[in-house]
C-alpha cells in the first residue's frame, strides 16, 4: 500500500486526477488502442477460422503493424490511467485477469502469423484452436476492462487509510 500510495503522489497522478481533461483524454487513446489491437485480433483470429478465406494470407501481415500500433496506444495510455488510480486497479484480481488474457490473446495471435501466415499455409487444426482459444481471450479482456468500472473495491489508498482511522 506504501508504493500505492507513493505513486498517488506523484505529479502524473495527481494530473490524471485533477485535470478535467486528463483521464477522458487517455481514456479516448486507451480505446482507440484496443480498438487496433483486439479488433486486429479478431480480425486475424476469424481468418484462421476460415472468414474470409478467398484472401491470401499474406496480405493479413498489413494488419499487424496497426495492432502494434494499438497496444502502443493502448500500453501508454493505460499506464497513464495506471497512475491516476493505481490502487484502484492494483488491488483488483480483474485487472490482472484483463492482463493477462490480453497478452495470451496477443501472443496467440503473433504465434498464427508465424506458423500460417509466413509461410502461406492454410491453418491447421492445432492453429484453428489457438485461434478460437485467442477469440475467448480477446473476448474476456475486454469484458474484464468494463467490470474494472464495478468491481475495485478501493479508488484510492486514502479510502483504506480513511477506514482503518489513518490521518
Amino acid at each position: 500500500m506504501e508504493i500505492l500510495a507513493w505513486i498517488e503522489q506523484t505529479a502524473p497522478s495527481r494530473w490524471v486526477r485533477e485535470d478535467f481533461y486528463a483521464y477522458f483524454i487517455l481514456l479516448i487513446f486507451h480505446a482507440w488502442g484496443m480498438a487496433l489491437l483486439v479488433g486486429g485480433g479478431v480480425a486475424v483470429s476469424l481468418r484462421v477460422l476460415g472468414v474470409a478465406k478467398q484472401t491470401r494470407l499474406q496480405r493479413w501481415h498489413a494488419i499487424f503493424p496497426w495492432m502494434k500500433l494499438g497496444a502502443v496506444l493502448a500500453i501508454v495510455s493505460g499506464i497513464g490511467l495506471l497512475a491516476g488510480y493505481p490502487a484502484k486497479a492494483l488491488t483488483n484480481w480483474v485487472f490482472a485477469l484483463k492482463f493477462a488474457c490480453l497478452i495470451g490473446a496477443a501472443w496467440l495471435c503473433g504465434n498464427m502469423a508465424r506458423v500460417s501466415f509466413d509461410k502461406g499455409i492454410e491453418p491447421v487444426s492445432l492453429v484453428k484452436v489457438q485461434a478460437a482459444l485467442a477469440l475467448l481471450l480477446w473476448a474476456i479482456g475486454v469484458a474484464s476492462g468494463k467490470l474494472l468500472l464495478y468491481t475495485n473495491t478501493m479508488l484510492l489508498t486514502t479510502d483504506v487509510m480513511f477506514e482503518a482511522g489513518g490521518d
